[in-house]
C-alpha cells in the first residue's frame, strides 16, 4: 500500500517513524511543511490552503491513503479535506480519544498548539480535561527559538499540571514527542500519550512494496540529519515546491 503522511514538518516524522515500527512493508511518502510553520497560530482558512497543496501532491504521487500526523490540522478542518477529497484520510487525534475513553480517563492534560487548544476537540469529547496552549513548543523543536529558553517554557506551561496533580498527558502536536523527555523530567511520574503510537498501532494496512520518500517544503542538511536521527535511517530527504 502506498501511504502518504503530512504535517508541518519535523513532528510528524515522530508519527511516520510509528507506522515504519507497525507497519515496515509498505510505500511511505512524507511531506512536512516546515517552510509555513508553525501551524498552531493559522486561520482555518490557511490550514485549508496549506493542506490542500499537500493532499493534492500526495494524490498525484499516486498514495492510496493518507493520514495527517498534525494536532492542528486534524483539529480544525478535518471535516472539510474529507468533504473535500474522495481518498480515504485519517486524522491524528480521533484514535487518541477512542484509547482514552478505552482507558476510561476522565483526568487528563491535552499539550497542544494554540489552534488545536482553541477548537476544544478533546474537552468537547472528554470529561475533566485541562488543555494548555504551548505556543512556543513548536519553534523550540524546529530551532527557530533559541533552545536556552526551553526549560523556561517548559516551566510556564506545565506548573499547574503538576500543581494539580494531573498523571494522565497527552501530547496533543506530533512535535512534541520531541521533548517527551523533558516533559517527565519536569512533571516526574506521568502517563504519556503518543498520538502517533496510538494511531499507527490501532489500524490495519496491507502489507506491499516497501519505499520511504520524505519531502519538506524548505531542506538543508540540519534538516535531513535531523530526520535520521529521529527514524534511525540514513535517508536523503527531498525538497518540493507547493
Amino acid at each position: 500500500m502506498k501511504v502518504g503522511i503530512f504535517d508541518s514538518g519535523m513532528g510528524g516524522i515522530t508519527v511516520l517513524k510509528e507506522f515504519l515500527k507497525y507497519h515496515p512493508d509498505e510505500q511511505y511518502i512524507y511531506v512536512g511543511d516546515n517552510k509555513n510553520l508553525p501551524y498552531g497560530t493559522k486561520s482555518k482558512s490557511e490550514l485549508l490552503d496549506l493542506s490542500s497543496k499537500i493532499i493534492e501532491f500526495l494524490i498525484n504521487e499516486g498514495v492510496d491513503i493518507i493520514f495527517i500526523a498534525c494536532g492542528t490540522v486534524s483539529s480544525n478542518i478535518y471535516p472539510e479535506l474529507k468533504e473535500k477529497y474522495s481518498i480515504p484520510i485519517f486524522n491524528i487525534i480521533d484514535t487518541t480519544v477512542l484509547q482514552l475513553k478505552k482507558d476510561e480517563i476522565d483526568n487528563v492534560a491535552i499539550l497542544a498548539t494554540p489552534a488545536t487548544i482553541k477548537s476544544h476537540i478533546f474537552s468537547n469529547k472528554l470529561n475533566n480535561v485541562k488543555e494548555v496552549s504551548c505556543e512556543a513548543f513548536v519553534p523550540l523543536i524546529e530551532g527557530i527559538m533559541d533552545v536556552k529558553f526551553k526549560k523556561l517554557y517548559i516551566e510556564q506551561y506545565l506548573k499547574d499540571i503538576k500543581k494539580q496533580g494531573i498523571k494522565n498527558i497527552v501530547l496533543g502536536c506530533t512535535h512534541y514527542p520531541l521533548i517527551e523527555e523533558d516533559i517527565i523530567n519536569y512533571l516526574g511520574n506521568v502517563n504519556i500519550y503518543n498520538m502517533g503510537t496510538i494511531l499507527a498501532s490501532s489500524i490495519y494496512l496491507k502489507p506491499g512494496k516497501k519505499s520511504l520518500d520524505i519531502y519538506f517544503t524548505s531542506n538543508d542538511n540540519i534538516l535531513n540529519k535531523k530526520a535520521n536521527v529521529i527514524l534511525d535511517n540514513n535517508i536523503k530527504t527531498k525538497q518540493i515546491d507547493l
